[in-house]
């Protein structure tokens, strides 16, 4: 590896932690406190494409 490939390597690791430090400040100053509340049926049934069968309780 000759100084050139050195350089190289060396300029392409800085710009990736800088690009990693500058997303995750990002996602920390925008996204962090986002949340999305899932609804398991909604959720199923999209997958499904169906309405799941409801839940029959052995117990009694």
């Amino acid at each position: 590896m000759d100084l050139r490939d050195r350089f190289l390597l060396r300029k392409l690791a800085v710009v990736l932690v800088i690009k990693l430090v500058f997303l995750t400040g990002l996602w920390w100053g925008f996204v962090r406190e986002q949340r999305v509340a899932v609804d398991t049926d909604a959720a199923v049934s999209q997958m499904l494409g169906s309405r799941p069968a409801p839940h029959v309780s052995t117990q009694e």
